[in-house]
């Protein structure tokens, strides 16, 4: 029993070492907004109380998640992107749905848009606006790039061809 366990982690040790080996640059967009996805968990908990779901986090948290857990494998590696976009756009809908977003983007804006009216919102407020867009538009990028590199065909030199005779 302990020698089959100890084959299905040398086997699976292998797969996850092959997989990091094979990743291509559509895996590291992934982890860039992966990690801006990060950084806005640590960050969001600082808004104000208003603007706070606890449905950003939980969906934040699941994103990072199921996108470690999905790249660790070639065969689900190319879902790994789709999880994390789905969290993301996830985590924009709980922001935008927030009970107090209304008043805060309506009494700001009274008088007219601006950029500088959104940088003199407090800090961890622009920060997670900013990052909760350009995480799900940097995911949904990473979604149509490959994650791994193609696998090389190796062909078997001892098996000849026929000619074909016409």
């Amino acid at each position: 029993m302990a020698e089959k366990f100890k084959n299905f982690l040398g086997f699976v040790g292998g797969e996850i070492k092959q997989c990091v080996i094979s990743k291509s640059y559509g895996c590291f967009v992934a982890l860039a907004a992966c990690a801006l996805t990060l950084a806005q968990t640590f960050a969001y908990p600082f808004v104000s109380g208003e603007l706070f779901s606890a449905g950003v986090i939980v969906s934040s948290v699941l994103g990072v998640v199921l996108f470690a857990a999905l790249s660790l494998f070639r065969k689900t590696s190319s879902l790994a992107p789709i999880a994390l976009m789905i969290c993301d756009f996830l985590a924009l809908i709980f922001f935008a749905g927030a009970d107090g977003i209304v008043d805060v983007f309506s009494t700001l804006f009274f008088d007219g848009f601006s950029i500088g009216k959104i940088f003199r919102l407090p800090v961890a407020e622009w920060f997670c606006l900013l990052s909760f867009i350009l995480s799900f538009v940097i995911s949904s990028v990473a979604v149509y790039l490959p994650q791994n590199k193609k696998e090389a065909v190796t062909e078997n030199p001892h098996i000849e061809q026929e000619e074909v005779k016409a």
